[in-house]
């Protein structure tokens, strides 16, 4: 990223309550300042209600309507989003940003054909879309005229995300959001995707925010590489030092979880609790330490 080059999307601060079981509320994100520059590949990790797959939904403007910011601020490409900016973000999400959500979250419309689709992304795209054919050879898709019939419910999971993709070539995106990059597909289906993200970004120069639970592959997916645990920030850094030389005992527990069907039906290894209370004991005297403290 060059000095004259504003992040593409930036938190600053970023303090989230959200509702939890019973009525109750919890925070969700904790002091979270993080951005993604042109052209790079940043990877949230960590484990189940870690905070990174909520950053990635709120980046997306698909979160939970019933959250409250409390502290902080989003911006994209240098311009803030106020908390009322839906209408924004919804413009930004027609061309600059392209969400690609798993499909539990996100299902296709099962008897819409890939042609229909296709349509739709040219006529959204309007005279500025780039050329479908060309759009579909570099997502991986090499016959698209034998996918055009075909109904987006037919298409294998991997196929679904490369068509994800095709959209933003079509459309110009500069920024992919992608929430749980491994769900709903097999590690070689996972590794294939991941090598996309890497092309769009060498190719097209197209950064990326990714959330992921697993840090499988990592290595060569990532440009900097960053754990979450209880809402904050655990630690950041190229993937090379954070998978080799961690600060904390929770990163390399973190990887060393990484279930190897080699390892059936031993036990596999668990975060211990003593990585677990170094981890939560930094991320919380982090937001407490703070000048501002956050309402609530």
């Amino acid at each position: 990223m060059s000095t004259n080059e504003a992040p593409l999307f930036e938190a600053k601060d970023l303090t989230i309550e959200i509702p939890a079981a019973l009525g109750e509320r919890h925070i969700g994100l904790r002091r979270v300042t993080l951005s993604v520059a042109p052209r790079e590949i940043v990877v949230l990790a960590g484990e189940s209600g870690s905070g990174k797959s909520l950053l990635a939904r709120v980046a997306a403007g698909i979160a939970d309507p019933r959250m409250k910011v409390l502290s902080g601020s989003i911006a994209y490409d240098g311009i803030p989003l106020a908390r009322k900016g839906q209408r924004r973000l919804l413009e930004m999400r027609r061309g600059p940003v392209t969400v690609i959500a798993p499909l539990a979250s996100a299902p296709p419309d099962p008897d819409r054909t890939v042609r229909r689709w296709l349509r739709d992304c040219r006529r959204l795209a309007g005279k500025n879309g780039r050329q479908w054919g060309d759009c579909f050879f570099s997502a991986g898709l090499h016959e698209p005229e034998q996918l055009l019939p075909r109904r987006l419910g037919e298409m294998p999971p991997l196929v679904l995300k490369r068509l994800a993709v095709v959209r933003a070539l079509i459309l110009g995106s500069r920024l992919l959001i992608v929430e749980d990059a491994g769900a709903d597909l097999d590690p070689p289906g996972e590794a294939s995707f991941h090598e996309l993200l890497v092309r769009l970004r060498d190719e097209f120069g197209i950064a990326a925010l990714v959330s992921t639970g697993s840090l499988r592959g990592m290595e060569r997916l990532a440009d900097r590489l960053v754990i979450f645990f209880e809402g904050g920030i655990l630690e950041q850094g190229s993937p090379l030092d954070l998978l080799t030389s961690p600060r904390f005992a929770y990163t390399r527990e973190l990887r060393a979880c990484e279930a190897r069907l080699a390892d059936l039906p031993r036990d596999l290894p668990v975060i211990s609790r003593e990585a677990a209370r170094e981890a939560e004991a930094h991320v919380h005297e982090v937001s407490s330490s703070l000048e501002t403290p956050f309402a609530g």
